[in-house]
């Protein structure tokens, strides 16, 4: 899988040959594939970066990996054995076994919206990216275990349970727990915004639900646990699963042990308690409160125990949050180095994303959501597919299949930390920087195979010389660079540009390259290469939570 890296690696131990080492770059390709600047040995050989460059290409003999080492001014260049490059990559993915390494355990939290109504496609940008990234990082080696961390704690679910105790409201039980109790949370805000006085019923709620109020911790379970049924409902038609909930109310024991383990490190205002951030070397903000003054703990004293809890799972983890969430995740970074330093804590930040009307609030009822978002992309498949022949049932399925790839690959097509518009026209595009694009392409692959059957005793890797074959193959060979440097980068969005890439390539190779028609010393190394490009393809787009698609 990691076939970039390891001619990469053969050209960093021709040169340790000679006596350098250095990490080796990626030549502009009309250069080459590997480059070796030389200018930092000038001082030492007492020669020009061109002469030396010159007197190491002629003493590196070219070999089964590279088929050319040449200078050109500064620069020692490698130009990859088409031949060599043609057979490991057909061979690496049309094998079962990509041979990827143990990583050990991490631990990815993503999404973890309030549970006070249905998600909203201005939210719905954390599950995508986070969920692709837990995909990525299980394709690089990690065992991950995928978190939503239920904020059933805070004001927002204390509001909540006000609305669904004291306000009358039609009820509705044929609707979904999110639809259904949602209304509660809303009238209950207008409420408090025209009788601010209320906020005391609430911070009653508040301080009983801490104290372990079995009427008010049941009465969570039931309407915090409907809404989550139905966010988790959502989430799984975009093919998002968790592998664990944990209930923020069930780390409150140990939120009120934390400030023993920081005693030096905390102050008190008024009564209320906070984490004095300049005695543990935090600078943005001085103060953090972990209590208010009538006993109840706060959301960043609870944060702590959260991360605190999940190191004892995993020393490594990575929190998908908004940029607004900036400060606060550096300042829990900074108690886990006290806590717990020999974690890793890492986040992921990303922009906000909103439809051409603007932006979304569940609390004030202006939100599009993520179920409404969906049926509107299959409603618009579904359009398009109406001149087709299939069978009813099969242009559901392909509805629904096209719509949440769509959606899931022009929100984490986008560099994570810019905001975005969320646009159909771009999103259900067929020839642009699309979801349907890439699976147009995959199905296209299949299309082919379909047609012949692949003779892989027949196949010949000497035959696949055409240009745009070899920069298929090339392409083919960075899926693990372009996986290595998504993990490392934390950018999801990298995959998504790499399968737009090599979506696009392939079908420059088809235009170019006949495939069925072509003579049969060709054929099957060309059909060959077809299906380990479907086989690839296949995977990226399973990493990328899409779906794959036959035909379309």
């Amino acid at each position: 899988m990691f076939i970039w890296e390891d001619f990469r690696k053969h050209a960093s131990e021709l040169l340790k040959k000679e006596g350098i080492t250095t990490e080796i770059q990626d030549a502009r390709e009309e250069y080459g594939d590997f480059t070796y600047p030389t200018f930092t040995l000038a001082k030492e050989y007492k020669k020009s970066p061109a002469e030396i460059a010159g007197d190491l290409a002629s003493s590196i003999e070219p070999d089964n990996f590279f088929s050319k080492i040449e200078a050109i001014g500064p620069y020692v260049n490698f130009h990859i054995r088409s031949s060599t490059l043609a057979k490991w990559v057909i061979d690496t993915y049309l094998s079962d076994d990509l041979k990827i390494p143990s990583r050990g355990k991490i631990i990815v939290e993503h999404t973890s919206a309030n549970p006070t109504g249905p998600l909203h496609i201005g939210r719905t940008r954390n599950s995508i990216i986070g969920d692709t990234m837990a995909r990525i990082l299980k394709r690089y080696g990690y065992d991950v275990e995928v978190h939503y961390f239920v904020n059933d704690v805070g004001k927002q679910v204390a509001t909540l349970l006000w609305g669904i105790l004291y306000l009358k409201e039609n009820d509705d039980e044929s609707l979904r727990g999110d639809y259904r109790f949602v209304r509660y949370y809303q009238k209950a805000y207008k409420i408090l915004e025209k009788h601010p006085e209320k906020e005391m019923e609430i911070q009653e709620i508040l301080k009983r639900y801490e104290s372990g109020d079995s009427v008010l911790r049941d009465l969570a379970k039931k309407y915090v646990g409907d809404i989550l049924k139905g966010i988790e409902e959502s989430l799984k038609r975009l093919n998002i699963h968790f592998d664990r909930f944990v209930w923020e109310s069930s780390l409150i024991p140990l939120a009120k042990e934390i400030p023993q383990m920081l005693e030096g490190y905390i102050s008190e205002e008024n009564g209320a308690y906070y984490l004095d951030m300049k005695k543990i070397g935090f600078e943005g903000k001085d103060k953090f409160y972990l209590y208010r003054k009538d006993g109840t703990t706060l959301y960043f004293l609870r944060d702590i125990a959260y991360h605190l809890w999940k190191s004892k799972i995993s020393k490594n983890m990575i929190d998908v949050l908004g940029e607004d969430h900036k400060l606060h995740f550096k300042a829990i970074r900074k108690v886990m180095e006290i806590l717990e330093p020999d974690c890793t804590l890492d986040a992921l930040f990303y922009s906000f994303v909103r439809l051409p009307e603007g932006k979304m609030s569940t609390r004030k009822g202006q939100a599009v959501y993520l179920d409404d978002l969906l049926k509107e992309g299959e409603s618009r498949v579904m359009e398009i597919l109406k001149t087709r022949t299939y069978p009813q049932s099969e242009k559901e399925s392909i509805a629904k299949k096209v719509s949440r790839s769509a959606i899931r690959f022009h929100i984490v097509n986008m560099q994570e930390d810019k905001p975005m518009i969320f646009r159909w026209e771009k999103a259900l595009s067929f020839d642009g920087e699309s979801g349907p694009f890439i699976q147009y392409t995959y199905a296209r692959a299949s299309g082919i195979l379909r047609k012949s059957e692949v003779d892989l005793n027949t196949y010949n890797p000497e035959t696949l010389t055409h240009p745009e074959e070899i920069k298929l193959l090339k392409l083919m060979a960075k899926y693990g660079t372009v996986i290595m440097k998504s993990v490392n980068a934390r950018e999801p969005h990298l995959l998504a540009k790499y399968a737009y890439d090599l979506a696009s390539q392939f079908n420059q190779f088809y235009r170019d390259c006949p495939v069925i028609t072509a003579d049969d010393d060709i054929k099957q190394s060309r059909l060959a290469l077809v299906k380990a490009f479907k086989n690839l393809m296949g995977d990226v787009i399973e990493t990328l939570g899409m779906d794959k698609m036959e035909k379309m």
